[in-house]
C-alpha cells in the first residue's frame, strides 16, 4: 500500500505514517490539490422507501483540478473520534500534514468518515409557496472514481486511490469521486413543496477544513423544472439565467487527423449536465465523441475519434452541443 500511495514522498514516508507524524520539511513549492464541483446529474424525483415521501436524488461528483492530490491520513484517537491530516506534497519531495479535523471512525467499514463532505441546496426562483431545502453528504470514503481531465499535468491514466482502508484516503490530480444518486445522502425532501422552478447547487467542502489552490470553485448549479405531482425534473441550464439559449464559443483543439483520438475542449454559455456533443453537415469519415462531461456551465471536455477511410470530400463540419450549432467548428485532416 505505501508502495502504491506515496510513490512521491521522501525515503521514511511508510514510518512517518506509522508514527502519524506532522510536519516534515518542506522541499518546495506545496503542490495543492483543487477541489471542483460538477454540475448534479442523473436527476429523478421518487418517494422515499421508508416515508413514501417525494424526494429529488441526484448524483454529485467532486474532482481534482490541481497540482497535487488531495490525500487525508489517519492521525490518534479511537471510535469516538479520529483526527485525521490533510498530507500536501512538494514539489521537489517531501510533504506536510495539515490537521483538517476530527471525525467519526467507523469500525464496521474499518476507516473515518470525512463529515459535512458535501453539501446540497434546493432554492425556489420561481416556485410560489415553495421552502428552501437542504441536505448533507456524509463521506464514506474519498477515491478516485471518475477520471475527468486526464490531461492536467501529473494526471495519472488509472486510479492511485482506488479504495479505503483506515489509514489514507485520497483523489488524483485529474480524477474526481462520484456519489451516486442511489446512495445514502444524495436526496432532497420534497414534501409539500409545489411544482415551479427552482435551483440546485452542490458544494463540497463547505467547512473550508481543506486547503486548495481555489476555494471559488467549489460549487455548481442548475436551474430545474421540477413537477413534485407528475414526479419530473428537467435541467434547463445553469444558475443565474433563465434557461438561456446555449451559445458555443470555441472548440479546442479544432481538427483532428483521420484514423486518431484527441481530447478536445469546448468553451460557451449555458452548458447543462447530460448535453451530447456531435458532429453533421459533412460527408466521410465522421467524428465521433464520448467521455462527453460538462465540467461547469461555461466548458465541455470530450474525447473525439476518427475512423480510416472514407471519401475526400470537404472535411469541415459543424458541432452540435445540444440545440446550438457552431458552424464549420471542426476539420478532419489527412
Amino acid at each position: 500500500m505505501c508502495d502504491r500511495v506515496f510513490r512521491m514522498s521522501v525515503v521514511g514516508v511508510c514510518l512517518a505514517i506509522a508514527s502519524l507524524a506532522t510536519g516534515s520539511v518542506v522541499a518546495g513549492q506545496e503542490l495543492r490539490p483543487n477541489l471542483r464541483a460538477l454540475p448534479p446529474s442523473n436527476l429523478s424525483i421518487i418517494p422515499n422507501a421508508a416515508t413514501g415521501n417525494p424526494e429529488l436524488r441526484l448524483s454529485a461528483t467532486s474532482w481534482n483540478s490541481g497540482s497535487g492530490p488531495l490525500e487525508l491520513v489517519a492521525g490518534a484517537g479511537g471510535q469516538a473520534g479520529q483526527d485525521v491530516y490533510q498530507r500536501i506534497y512538494s514539489q521537489g519531495g517531501g510533504f506536510t500534514d495539515y490537521l483538517a479535523g476530527t471525525f467519526v471512525f467507523h469500525p464496521e467499514h474499518n476507516h473515518f468518515h470525512f463529515e459535512r463532505y458535501a453539501v446540497y441546496m434546493l432554492r425556489p426562483v420561481n416556485a410560489p409557496g415553495a421552502s428552501r431545502r437542504q441536505g448533507y453528504k456524509t463521506s464514506f470514503c474519498i477515491m478516485d472514481t471518475t477520471k475527468v481531465d486526464a490531461r492536467l499535468p501529473g494526471a495519472p491514466n488509472k486510479a492511485v486511490y482506488g479504495g479505503c482502508n483506515a489509514v489514507v484516503q485520497g483523489m488524483s490530480v485529474g480524477w474526481g469521486d462520484t456519489y451516486g444518486w442511489q446512495l445514502a445522502g444524495q436526496a432532497i425532501d420534497l414534501t409539500g413543496n409545489p411544482d415551479g422552478q427552482y435551483e440546485l447547487t452542490v458544494a463540497f467542502d463547505p467547512d473550508n477544513r481543506l486547503l486548495e489552490t481555489n476555494d471559488a470553485d467549489n460549487t455548481a448549479c442548475v436551474l430545474l423544472s421540477i413537477s413534485v405531482v407528475n414526479r419530473t425534473v428537467q435541467t434547463l441550464g445553469a444558475c443565474g439565467t433563465t434557461g438561456g439559449s446555449v451559445t458555443i464559443e470555441s472548440v479546442t483543439p479544432n481538427s483532428i487527423l483521420v484514423g486518431t483520438t484527441v481530447d478536445v475542449t469546448i468553451k460557451g454559455s449555458n452548458f447543462a449536465p447530460g448535453m451530447a456533443v456531435g458532429f453533421e453537415n459533412d460527408i466521410g469519415p465522421t467524428p465521433v465523441a464520448s467521455n462527453v462531461t460538462v465540467l461547469d456551465s461555461s466548458t465541455i471536455v470530450a474525447t473525439v475519434s476518427v475512423k480510416g477511410g472514407g471519401r475526400r470530400d470537404d472535411p469541415i463540419w459543424d458541432v452540435r452541443v445540444g440545440p446550438t450549432v457552431f458552424p464549420n467548428g471542426f476539420e478532419v485532416l489527412r
